[in-house]
């Protein structure tokens, strides 16, 4: 079971790596580049925002094929559609065919991250949960980094276009490694013989049956994912290109996209380093909603550096300690829904959280642009810390962790 736990952990974040790397490059040069797909910088918001507002209504939609299909299928058709996605921002060169890739690629990434995280609670028990979910996203992380680096030196050295012929070819990689890390058939997961009926009746009625409690950590999600995948990963690119153009800004050692690609790698890395250890203190204290007040905790010390920071110096300490708040946030958040999930449920439960985390991250690029527009970005900075402070109120009064997951 254990050696299984891994072999599905380290191939599941290979495949899902290589179909990310598309998506990471839009986000590392298109703030500063626009005009290289054939866009305007006012369509910035829409582009970056509109994988995730479709995943409003894949998330749940993908948790609930996983549950009732199995895992493996599901997935591998989320590989497929990375591959199109992938290949759709290759022959774009204007607005509408590559929002229509960004849709393509949001329902590919529900089914990705919907699943690869319902596969790995199917695979973990309530005494190493922490760790399993700990290990996987680290994992997660640790594939992206390079392709975030690659991105800003592929794209100052190829092009927009030259670095997505390379990376198209790499989501069929990931496609072929989904295919052998799930050769072994569908991998089932525990239902009731109520549920095997697949009555939407039946489902909807358990789905009301669940703690309320887990609207708690649905809620932090959002809040997290705003700002840290939204507001600050969707304007570093901007921000950075601004504080270059100030008065006594000096020569800086690399283009504004190197840098970029430098620090969302950084942030990655951040986050990937603190995964794993959030994971062990979940196992090791059994209080999921404390391990998530201490990330919300330094997310809002980061956005806080972030309001009064001036220099490369204070925007790369804000943008890692965001990282560092995330990193101990999001096991909590995934291990605490999971506990309260019965496992017939437990891809649609996800999906749910997901959906918060996706809204986020969805309205982040819009608001973080549109205050640019009228009141600057540390105005938009406030605004994430202001929703963080809510976020604690939120844990604040939810008396303790969700209950231990019902038995199927």
């Amino acid at each position: 079971m254990r050696n299984r736990r891994h072999a599905l952990a380290v191939g599941l974040a290979i495949a899902y790596s290589l179909a990310l790397l598309g998506d990471q490059m839009l986000y590392v040069f298109l703030p500063s580049h626009p005009a290289a797909a054939g866009i305007t910088a006012a369509s910035l918001g829409l582009v970056l925002s509109a994988n995730r507002i479709v995943r409003l209504a894949a998330n749940s939609l993908s948790g609930l094929l996983s549950d009732q299909l199995g895992r493996r299928r599901p997935y591998l058709l989320g590989m497929i559609f990375a591959l199109a996605s992938t290949s759709g921002y290759l022959v774009s060169d204007s607005l509408w065919p590559l929002l229509l890739s960004r849709v393509l690629w949001g329902i590919g990434f529900s089914l990705l991250a919907v699943g690869g995280v319902a596969i790995m609670l199917d695979h973990s028990t309530p005494a190493d949960r922490g760790r399993t979910i700990g290990i996987f996203q680290a994992l997660l992380q640790c594939g992206t980094l390079l392709g975030l680096v690659l991105s800003g030196f592929l794209t100052d050295l190829l092009g927009y276009r030259g670095t997505l012929m390379i990376y198209a070819p790499l989501a069929a990689v990931g496609l072929a490694v989904a295919m052998w890390t799930l050769r072994d058939g569908d991998l089932a997961q525990a239902r009731p013989a109520s549920a095997a009926s697949g009555a939407s009746g039946g489902t909807l009625a358990a789905l009301r049956a669940l703690d309320p409690r887990l609207l708690a950590p649905a809620y932090v999600c959002f809040v997290t994912h705003f700002a840290g995948s939204g507001v600050v990963m969707a304007t570093l690119g901007i921000y950075l290109k601004m504080l270059s153009a100030e008065p006594g800004a000096g020569t800086w050692l690399m283009p504004v996209a190197s840098l970029t690609g430098i620090l969302l790698a950084g942030r990655r890395l951040a986050s990937m380093v603190m995964t794993p250890i959030a994971g062990h203190l979940l196992d090791r204290l059994g209080d999921r909603r404390m391990v998530a007040v201490a990330g919300v905790l330094v997310i809002f010390a980061g956005l806080m550096v972030l309001v009064g920071g001036r220099g490369v110096g204070l925007v790369i300490a804000g943008v890692m300690l965001v990282a560092v708040g995330e990193g101990f946030s999001q096991p909590a958040l995934v291990v605490w829904t999971g506990d309260g999930a019965p496992s017939h449920l437990r891809g649609v439960v996800m999906g749910g959280l997901s959906t918060a985390g996706d809204l986020g991250a969805a309205l982040g690029p819009l608001v973080g642009y549109a205050l640019l527009e009228t009141s600057g970005l540390r105005v938009a900075y406030v605004l994430c810390a202001a929703l963080t402070v809510s976020a604690l109120l939120a844990l604040a009064f939810v008396r303790g962790a969700a209950p231990a997951a019902q038995q199927a």
